[in-house]
């Protein structure tokens, strides 16, 4: 049973979805690995790391599909990449409402079998093939550095010669696993944290980390953090769904000048009005960062994750003589399956 892992197409998606780590570990259980030359190049993954590990090098993305059984990918197939697939074939990937809508016809062409990580169930046993939370998290980390990066003043309390600089005030909203991260990366610069979520029960994680908790009941209070906030980051999504509107530019208008927003949701419709994937926006003398895939700009740790989570879900399903799981009635699978053998499911 061959597995496939081509380099990915898509603008700015540095990442691969599997890492020489993993495929050690998928020779191991018996698998035949491929991997598309330089597919990890963009991660800090080289051709002969991947030849180390045990995989078979090749050149182009045709010879890859074509001998694939199983396809490891980050992003959902585009068209072009849908063509080059043998039939039968089951591919591992991110697949969006979107893509899923987009590719169905295609797909079932190819009579392929395909499974959506980013419908991986928050259960307890499918946490180590979470992908949605291992790069969320960095994304998270990520998010707190750029916006600190972004701001014109230091973040920490000091006490110099030539007088005291207070501490940045950090607001943010959304408290997943994101949002936990940029709290905790903010904290740890330095920075006086607030956050707030529509959820009251994460209001002791918020304070385990050392920041304020800010109930989510009077919008005014939301707009009075945001006028005292020096950076403010919104991590607020839901799956398949876009997201929630959660600042106006009116509210923006009422914030200090040089203050520094940054949206993470911006690729699924944004919290921030205004905001713009992977640009920054100036208005009203404040900067607004669209924070587009946030893990892919620390690649290789976001590969490591990714990969280690794949490899969970490829050794916990399918075995080196089938394709496909022998049994998709496992709660897992009948939540990330949307297509058996062609059929939407």
């Amino acid at each position: 049973m061959i597995i496939a892992v081509p380099k990915e197409i898509l603008a700015n998606e540095t990442r691969v979805a599997a890492t020489p780590e993993t495929i050690k570990k998928f020779v191991a259980l018996g698998f035949e690995v491929h991997i598309q030359s330089e597919a990890g190049s963009e991660s800090g993954f080289n051709d002969d790391d991947y030849r180390q590990a045990g995989a078979k090098i090749i050149s182009s993305a045709k010879e890859v599909y074509k001998s694939a059984d199983i396809i490891l990918k980050i992003n959902a197939p585009q068209p072009n990449e849908i063509s080059l697939m043998k039939n039968g074939c089951a591919i591992i990937a991110l697949f969006p409402s979107e893509s899923r809508t987009a590719s169905k016809s295609d797909l079932a062409k190819k009579q392929a079998t395909c499974f959506a990580l980013n419908l991986i169930p928050r259960i307890s046993r499918a946490q180590n093939m979470d992908v949605l939370s291992s790069q969320s998290n960095l994304a998270g980390y990520k998010a707190a550095l750029i916006a600190i990066n972004s701001f014109n003043r230091a973040v920490p309390f000091m006490i110099t010669a030539a007088g005291t600089i207070p501490p940045a005030k950090v607001f943010v909203v959304g408290v997943g696993v994101a949002g936990l991260q940029a709290i905790a990366t903010a904290k740890r610069l330095g920075a006086q944290v607030v956050a707030s979520d529509v959820r009251p029960e994460v209001k002791e994680q918020v304070e385990s980390l050392g920041a304020k908790y800010l109930k989510n009941e009077n919008p005014q209070d939301f707009v009075n953090q945001l006028k005292q906030s020096d950076i403010v980051i919104t991590t607020a999504q839901i799956p398949d769904k876009k997201a929630p509107r959660l600042i106006s530019k009116n509210m923006i208008k009422q914030m200090k000048k040089n203050s520094v927003l940054v949206d993470m949701a911006v690729d699924s419709g944004g919290n921030i009005e205004g905001s713009d994937a992977g640009k920054i926006v100036r208005l009203f003398d404040v900067s607004i960062i669209g924070l587009s895939n946030g893990a892919a700009l620390l690649p290789y740790s976001a590969s490591e994750l990714f990969a280690r989570n794949v490899y969970n879900f490829v050794q916990t399903f399918f075995k080196p003589t089938a394709q496909n799981p022998t049994d998709f009635n496992d709660d897992i699978l009948k939540a990330v399956c949307f297509m058996k053998n062609g059929e939407l499911l």
